[in-house]
């Protein structure tokens, strides 16, 4: 009998996953979705065994999470201290030590369900947001090269009660509230937003006069 799982995840993610999953024994269905249109549409036609999420921005409905016998399972390049959106941005903003990845079941309420194992690394002084989602997406791809075979072997792995969600759920709004300019602002709250906030083809800081948003160039495109 051919198990199935979808992968809720881009397509070059998923190429990845298909690559580990390819080494191991059994026999596998592979479905991939990234957006919660096709996510919704596969589940009212289809029943899955398994399903793995990986760097998408989808909530995937409570209803599907309650399938039976279906571990529900999520990578977040993040640490368990920085749950919710845009996490290496708030990170580098409070200039943390230490990072990582964490691989926890699915509930309803994101990022929030039993942790399974975490992936921490040293965070150099001077490191970029863009660097830091690098490095905790490459924690991430360590963490699913461990226990992607367990649960594709049909052994759903134990969750760490040790482990433990900490910190406020960021979301959206609060990114782009600390992408804010108040005109202000000190010196030093400043430069530790601009370092914050920066990341390759965005220009995230901005301040707002009579209601309208205004982006900031980076020092270097300055005229």
């Amino acid at each position: 009998m051919t198990d199935k799982a979808i992968i809720l995840a881009s397509e070059e993610i998923a190429e990845t996953i298909f690559r580990i999953a390819e080494c191991e024994t059994g026999s596998w269905e592979f479905t991939r979705a990234d957006s919660i249109e096709c996510l919704t549409e596969h589940f009212e036609t289809e029943e899955f065994d398994l399903l793995f999420s990986f760097g998408t921005s989808v909530i995937v409905p409570g209803w599907i999470l309650a399938k039976p016998d279906m571990p529900a399972v999520n990578l977040h390049a993040a640490s368990p201290q920085y749950p919710g959106r845009d996490p290496h941005h708030f990170a580098i903003y409070d200039g943390v030590p230490e990072y990582g990845a964490t691989l926890h079941f699915m509930t309803p309420s994101v990022d929030s369900g039993p942790i399974i194992d975490v992936e921490i690394f040293d965070v150099p002084d001077g490191t970029r947001p863009v660097d830091l989602l690098d490095k905790a997406n490459e924690a991430a791809f360590m963490l699913l090269g461990k226990y992607l075979p367990m649960l594709l072997s049909g052994e759903a792995p134990p969750s760490n009660p040790n482990l433990q969600w900490t910190g406020t759920k960021r979301s959206r709004k609060d990114f782009l509230e600390l992408c804010r300019i108040d005109p202000e602002i000190s010196e030093e709250e400043f430069l530790r937003r601009q370092r914050a906030c920066q990341m390759p083809g965005y220009y995230n800081l901005h301040t707002m006069v009579q209601g309208r948003r205004f982006h900031m160039l980076p020092d270097a495109e300055k005229g």
